[in-house]
């Protein structure tokens, strides 16, 4: 895996004082439209060497911004392929089986849930559906971001291992399993 899905996401905060992905892609130049979609939840373009990020209006705030960092996680990290191949669609945002998917996976979770702020809600013993709710993720982005932390080196013990296809199924809601 690229570890660059892991320390952007730092550098990002620290040099613009956000975790909001709206307002760093706005930052960074990268512009957000809307679409109206039913079925896909978001998509990322470079057209003229401009980068796009496309999210549909039909889902909850909470699914758009994980979209949002989802596809800023595409743009930042695999430019080369976009570039190639012009675009990735997203009905499933977080197939964990596509190395590429996963990267940007990894990069919205970090991007998303602060790590100490996430070690210390575990070491309240907080479910992790609670913890999910209270950072505004759903609950398999959260066991993303443990599983790269549990990596890391941190002794975290991972109740279990998030859906490969859960955006495609979730009902929009933070403790949707």
């Amino acid at each position: 895996m690229n570890r660059e899905a892991l320390k952007l996401p730092d550098e990002l905060i620290s040099r613009f004082g956000t975790r909001d992905p709206f307002r760093i892609a706005s930052f960074l130049g990268i512009e957000v439209r809307w679409l109206s979609a039913k079925r896909q939840k978001g998509f990322c373009a470079v057209v003229l060497d401009e980068p796009f990020i496309f999210i549909s209006q039909n889902m909850s705030e909470q699914m758009q911004r994980m979209t949002c960092a989802h596809e800023l996680g595409h743009i930042l990290l695999h430019r080369d392929i976009l570039t190639k191949d012009r675009f990735f669609l997203d009905y499933e945002l977080f197939n964990m089986q596509n190395e590429t998917e996963y990267e940007a996976n990894v990069f919205a979770a970090s991007l998303l849930i602060d790590g100490q702020e996430l070690y210390e809600q575990i070491r309240e013993e907080n479910e992790m559906t609670t913890i999910a709710s209270a950072m505004d993720v759903n609950v398999n982005l959260l066991m993303i971001r443990i599983i790269e932390m549990q990596k890391a080196g941190s002794d975290f013990h991972i109740p279990f291992t998030p859906d490969r296809k859960f955006l495609k199924t979730i009902k929009d809601k933070a403790d949707s399993i």
